[in-house]
């Protein structure tokens, strides 16, 4: 999944794992990516970081990597697709928001022992979410795994989705963080996702601003 214009900072590191990074310098912060049920499949004419695939399902180039629009990989994916595709209501979104709240910590609460990260940033649109967050103290697969676990099973019991199993896309895509000027360029990424749709920069109470 490649989305269009998110800027490739310097202190930016595409990883698979928090654990993976300790020679790199302290984490200042993760911008983490996720996008609903079958909005941007591989092959996508926007780009991806997918595998591609010929028609008969082989492996024609390794993903991890931006690979460019392709038809055969995007056709193959529609066909898998177990539903329909999901773009989120306005109610949906607030859903996504309260439940996501629920997992960042407000300023200065780690003195209590709360391991929750602080969030910086976080835009929640109709197909995607992005999110970006301080030092997560736990595996990020885990930590990104109750964010859309929870959040989907929410969703799913809004009258919109009678019979719907899926909100959100398998999988997520994430850049780890080492300096300020990286941090500070995610943030303004992410707000401008909310100011252009007349939105605050900071929409949602837990989110603490850089």
């Amino acid at each position: 999944m490649y989305l269009g214009g998110h800027p490739r900072q310097a202190g930016g590191y595409i990883g698979s794992d928090w654990r993976y990074h300790a020679g790199m310098g302290a984490t200042r912060g993760i911008h983490i990516i996720w996008t609903t049920y079958g909005t941007w499949l591989p092959g996508d004419p926007r780009g991806h970081w997918s595998a591609l695939f010929d028609l008969y399902g082989r492996l024609k180039q390794a993903g991890h990597q931006l690979n460019l629009p392709d038809v055969d990989t995007y056709s193959r994916a529609r066909s898998l697709m177990k539903e329909s595709s999901k773009t989120l209501s306005v109610d949906e979104m607030r859903i996504a928001a309260d439940v996501l709240g629920s997992y960042i910590a407000p300023e200065l609460s780690g003195v209590g022992g709360d391991d929750r990260p602080i969030c910086r940033a976080c835009a929640i649109e109709a197909t995607h979410v992005h999110l970006l967050v301080g030092p997560v103290h736990q595996p990020i697969g885990k930590f990104v795994g109750r964010l859309k676990g929870t959040s989907s099973s929410t969703i799913l019991r809004h009258s919109n989705n009678a019979g719907r199993n899926r909100v959100w896309t398998a999988g997520y895509w994430k850049v780890f963080l080492f300096d300020d000027e990286a941090v500070n360029a995610v943030a303004q990424y992410i707000e401008a996702h909310n100011t252009r749709r007349e939105r605050p920069e900071a929409p949602y109470p837990w989110i603490t601003p850089i």
